[in-house]
């Protein structure tokens, strides 16, 4: 039977479930976390047909983890409660697996890591980054437009002493796993919009965990401020805080 219609059927016996008033949810809440549980175990199984001896220990690993990603997801939208995940432990975990996956014997793999520094595009500084920190403050330091690609690793942002020009200041940053963190001066109007595609974002008293997570805040008085700053940051898996110090 092939997947297609094994999707078909589960989501017409959902939908009929749902119309008959037996289940108080539809068969879409359960799409995200059932596809990440269903292709995972199917890439366990394709492991496990393996002749023995060429069986890759860390693809095991990855798609053990791929699972379990998966039912966590799909509890709660079940009514079942499952324990908060430390968002600030997952990240670096996910970064001790993928090490510990090449150390493996199993495929040569290539891994490339680099920081590169651009020109100004479109008015912005633009820094990327593969694996790494990357930091400014608390000392102090002169603030600019910044766009910033941080691949894995953390990012962090200390502006509580730098010097920021009398303007909207725009800061883009975005990443794969991490964690950035961005502290505020006292009284700084700021316009923020923040998402993370799993994990927790945390801007000022706004908190938000788990999966497409989103938060979108102003300063009423920032429309009005001349000295300002804008900022976008969204990473795939990880944590961005933004707090404002008082």
């Amino acid at each position: 039977m092939s997947f297609t219609a094994i999707i078909l059927i589960a989501f017409g016996l959902g939908y009929l479930l749902h119309n008959l008033g037996l289940i108080g949810f539809t068969p879409w809440i359960l799409l995200w976390p059932g596809v990440l549980i269903w292709f995972g175990i199917q890439q366990l199984v394709q492991i496990s047909k393996k002749r023995r001896g060429s069986q890759d220990s860390s693809e095991i690993a990855l798609w053990l983890v791929v699972v379990t990603l998966g039912v966590y997801l799909l509890l709660p939208k079940l009514g079942i409660t499952v324990p908060s995940i430390p968002w600030k432990l997952i990240w670096p975990l996910l970064l001790i697996l993928m090490g510990v996956m090449l150390l493996m014997p199993g495929k040569k793999r290539v891994v490339k890591i680099h920081f590169e520094s651009g020109g100004a595009r479109h008015g912005l500084e633009t820094k990327k980054g593969f694996v790494g920190e990357f930091t400014r403050g608390p000392g102090s330091w002169v603030l600019d437009d910044l766009r910033l690609h941080q691949s894995i690793g953390t990012v962090s942002l200390d502006l509580t002493n730098a010097i920021i020009p009398d303007r909207e200041v725009f800061l883009d940053l975005t990443g794969y796993v991490g964690e950035a963190s961005i502290y505020l001066p006292p009284g700084l109007p700021f316009r923020a919009e923040c998402s993370v595609g799993l994990g927790e974002l945390t801007v000022l008293n706004q908190n938000e965990s788990g999966a497409n997570r989103y938060i979108q805040i102003q300063s009423t008085d920032y429309e009005q401020a001349t000295k300002k700053v804008n900022i976008q940051a969204h990473w795939k898996i990880g944590e961005i805080s933004i707090r404002q110090i008082r």
